[in-house]
């Protein structure tokens, strides 16, 4: 790309220039013909005031302006005879053959091309009387030596400018192909994997625009393998919990037990077995999935969970309790993950409280706020219940759902933490607040 860049550069420097400069060549050896011209017919102006009135008598040395080398002049008598020369003259003797000098003796200055010299000639006297001509001349290719010579200059500029046009070339390709090079050198370490690779901003307005994107394209991707990686392994938890609650329903069943028992547990198995599957449907899309945005009912939300918790809670003897505020704050986010969060928040308070268990929706400042706390024995200081834990670990067991809720809440835009650990354990979950930048 660079070498394309350069060369392009390059020839267009040079069209320009021989678009400019053939032109002006011609131009300025047309401009040296003419002033050649004027010369000559300048300096038989001055040489025509100084001839006498009688061309044939005696003369006073001619007093004659600085000439141009090879300039020869002379001075013909009414009959086109020379009279007087000054300088070498090599066309001595008559001149009737000469046109200049036939023109002149007309009664007008005249000048052509005779041979290889430029000839002038003016006339000395009136229109009506001439009585002499006076003849000047000189090489006809002194003025292309001149425009030799400019052209020369010419030339060396355009070689200068050509020069410079490369160097600039050289480094504007290189500027332009650098943030190239590097845009293709980061993605193709993305497609070999390394979801770390980013692309540096150049100052190319064009480039840089390319490389934001692609950065924010390969955030994306590593976030959405993150989040897929983590929630494959929070899903994987919850199906195992699930799991051991079909097992315990179906082992509670005695061999002996008469068929509308068993039937009771495998319904029940069967149910759990149903709401595993949504929770893995769940997990999955919402690993992949952009975050929600859309107007959260918290009401409903919390009563779905209260149909799905109580019995379990009622069957250790332990209530649940829901509270909605009224007039709460709106709030948006996903019904997927807020169902999630809730359970992983129960389940959290079913295998490590005690006692009743207290879900509370409240405003907290303008955001909507739900609080779930329990009768337990509470959290040790210093732990990070949030913190990701193998499933062997001998802590205190929790960490793997905990996990997974505040991961889910982060990715909806709220916040979830511990607002009490002693005697009680109490989470606050705080929900991402509506507004007119919501999507309904």
């Amino acid at each position: 790309m660079r070498r394309r860049i350069l060369q392009a550069s390059v020839i267009a420097v040079v069209c320009a220039i021989l678009l400019f400069s053939v032109p002006l060549g011609a131009a300025i050896l047309r401009l040296y013909q003419q002033d050649e011209v004027q010369h000559l017919q300048q300096v038989a102006a001055r040489v025509a005031v100084n001839v006498p009135a009688d061309v044939r008598g005696q003369w006073d040395p001619l007093e004659l302006p600085p000439l141009r080398p090879g300039t020869h002049v002379g001075v013909y008598d009414s009959e086109a005879h020379l009279v007087r020369a000054s300088g070498p003259l090599r066309a001595a003797g008559p001149a009737n053959g000469d046109l200049p000098v036939q023109e002149a003796l007309q009664g007008s200055v005249s000048s052509h091309r005779v041979g290889s010299r430029v000839v002038a000639a003016v006339p000395v006297g009136t229109s009506e009387q001439v009585r002499a001509v006076v003849r000047v001349s000189s090489p006809a290719d002194g003025p292309l030596r001149r425009a030799a010579v400019t052209w020369a200059g010419m030339l060396a500029l355009a070689a200068v400018a050509v020069g410079v046009a490369v160097a600039l070339s050289f480094r504007s390709s290189r500027s332009l192909a650098r943030p190239l090079e590097e845009l293709a050198t980061t993605a193709a370490r993305l497609e070999e994997g390394d979801l770390t690779a980013r692309a540096a901003v150049t100052g190319l307005p064009e480039a840089d625009d390319v490389a934001r994107a692609l950065n924010r394209a390969a955030q994306r991707v590593a976030e959405l393998l993150r989040r897929e990686r983590s929630f494959s392994t929070d899903a994987s938890h919850q199906l195992r919990t699930a799991l051991t609650r079909v097992r315990l329903e179906l082992e509670s069943v005695p061999a002996d037990a008469p068929p509308e028992a068993a039937r009771a547990a495998t319904d029940a198995a069967l149910a759990s077995l149903g709401d595993m599957e949504a929770t893995l449907g769940a997990l999955l899309d919402l690993a992949r999935d952009v975050p929600e945005r859309a107007p959260l009912d918290v009401g409903a939300l919390l009563a779905e969970a209260e149909r799905r918790w109580r019995d379990e809670l009622g069957a250790a003897d332990r209530p649940l309790r829901m509270t909605v505020e009224e007039d709460l704050p709106e709030a948006v986010g996903s019904a997927r993950a807020g169902r999630q969060v809730l359970d992983v928040l129960l389940a959290n308070a079913v295998a490590h409280g005690t006692g009743a268990v207290t879900v509370v929706a409240r405003d907290a400042s303008g955001v909507v706020a739900v609080d779930v706390a329990d009768e337990g024995p509470g959290l040790p200081e210093g732990l990070d219940v949030f913190a990701r834990r193998q499933e062997n670990d001998s802590a205190t067991g929790h960490g793997i759902g905990l996990a997974l809720a505040h991961s889910l809440v982060e990715a909806e835009g709220g916040r979830l933490m511990v607002t009490r650990r002693t005697p009680y354990a109490r989470f606050t979950w705080l929900i991402a607040r509506g507004g007119p930048g919501s999507e309904e």
